[in-house]
C-alpha cells in the first residue's frame, strides 16, 4: 500500500500539518482511494489518465496525518 514517504513528500506534508484543518486533510483521504482497476478516484481529469493509487496527493495526506498525530501530546 503506502510506500516511505520521500523528503519531497515530507516537506510538503510538514507545511500541511501546521496550515491545513484536520477535516482537510481527511476529506483528501476519503476522496483519493483506489478503484476496481488501482487508479485514484480523486485523480481523474477527462484528459489525463488516473494515476495508480496510491496517488502522490493521498501519500501527501497520510503523511501529514502521521505528523500531526505524533506531535500531539501523550
Amino acid at each position: 500500500m503506502a510506500r516511505e514517504a520521500t523528503d519531497q513528500i515530507r516537506s510538503v506534508a510538514e507545511i500541511l500539518a501546521v496550515m491545513s484543518s484536520p477535516s482537510a486533510v481527511d476529506r483528501i483521504l476519503a476522496q483519493h482511494t483506489a478503484d476496481s482497476t488501482g487508479h485514484c478516484r480523486g485523480c481523474r481529469y477527462p484528459t489525463t489518465a488516473a494515476p495508480v493509487w496510491p496517488c502522490r496527493l493521498w501519500e501527501i495526506a497520510e503523511e501529514t496525518t502521521r505528523i500531526a498525530r505524533n506531535a500531539k501530546p501523550a
